[in-house]
């Protein structure tokens, strides 16, 4: 069988699935107000000793997330303040650059550190259940007009890398460093009907990362799978504890042109609930599974590389609980990647 029939079968099975995507909105928990960037897949090439290589990574996306609050009865009701029902439409608006530095430490060992900063502006409507404008008892104790910036959680890496003829294999152990801003407990102040942030920009807590990408080269086609996790595995000193966060996937890309590279891609990510006091909250996260699809063109320039990268949701399940279900929407996530390989800096 020729190098491009797998390719086409590729590119079929691709196109068959994009006839799945569904233009609706997910459903929704009303938690989901701490936004998580999809992972992107960076450069697995390996370094010489001594060698270094600085990467820029912009990624942006836009979510609409639409849910009920107040309550029917007003004689049962557990919220403060008390008042009939409405619904909160907000806009959020995610962005993040994240600078990597690698640096080779032998033929196959390296190391790398990559710090992200993060950027989320929000905007909030309120409306009726029939869509007019509505002015709550508690305007701003839940949402705001408003922009966050500062930086996440730095990952510091350990890397091994090897050839095997035209099979590439990359693993990567490391652990997140507790360096970005983190919030008190959002559920037990707005419970108590107390101004709260749900937007945190790290976790608190040392989490560790694993990841593995193996990638083998039919002359000018490359296909690669891959996969990556973050453990949370303790609480921060609010007493939250992360979910654990998965990504896996795979990719085909084919040389079109002199140094101008075409792929296309399909990535699975999942996160587990998180915890606030050892207890999942019902109107919190409590995990969600999405099947990404996307496609990204790669240009060299001898030691820089440019790559803009284009991911849609396919099938996107949002775990519901008790609470009533609320609408997401986020139809596109956009990245940029530059990365530069110097010449050996170290002996």
């Amino acid at each position: 069988m020729s190098v491009r029939s797998p390719v086409v079968i590729g590119l079929a099975c691709f196109v068959g699935l994009l006839a799945l995507l569904d233009a609706q909105p997910a459903a929704a928990c009303a938690g989901c107000r701490n936004p998580n960037l999809p992972i992107t897949r960076l450069s697995t090439a390996q370094l010489a000793p001594g060698q270094i290589r600085a990467s820029a990574l912009v990624s942006a996306t836009t979510l609409n997330v639409v849910h009920e609050a107040g309550c029917a009865d007003a004689a049962t009701c557990d919220e403060r303040p008390v008042q009939p029902p409405f619904l909160h439409d907000q806009d959020i608006y995610p962005g993040e650059l994240r600078v990597v530095a690698e640096v080779g430490i032998s033929a196959s060992w390296g190391a790398e550190v990559q710090l992200p900063l993060r950027i989320t502006s929000t905007r909030i409507r309120y409306t009726d259940l029939a869509g007019a404008p509505y002015q709550p008892a508690d305007p701003g104790v839940h949402h705001r007009n408003e922009t966050l910036a500062g930086l996440g959680d730095p990952w510091l890496l350990a890397r091994w890398g090897d050839l095997f003829g035209r099979t590439a294999v990359t693993g990567r152990a490391g652990v997140t460093l507790p360096l970005g801003r983190t919030e008190a407990d959002p559920f037990a102040l707005g419970a108590v009907g107390l101004r709260h942030q749900h937007i945190q920009f790290g976790n608190g807590t040392f989490n560790p990362l694993l990841m593995l990408d193996v990638s083998h080269n039919f002359g000018r086609t490359d296909v690669s799978a891959y996969a990556q996790t973050e453990l949370g595995l303790a609480d921060n000193e609010h007493g939250f504890r992360p979910g654990h966060r998965y990504f896996t996937g795979l990719q085909a890309g084919r040389l079109i042109w002199p140094r101008l590279t075409l792929a296309l891609g399909l990535d699975v990510i999942g996160e587990r609930p998180e915890r606030w006091g050892g207890k999942i909250q019902q109107d919190g996260n409590l995990g969600r599974t999405e099947l990404l699809g996307g496609v990204s063109v790669t240009r060299s320039f001898g030691t820089t590389v440019a790559s803009a990268i284009v991911r849609f949701p396919i099938v996107r399940h949002i775990v519901a609980g008790d609470e009533p279900q609320g609408r997401l929407s986020s139809p596109l996530m956009v990245s940029l990647i530059v990365s530069r390989t110097f010449a050996r800096f170290l002996p």
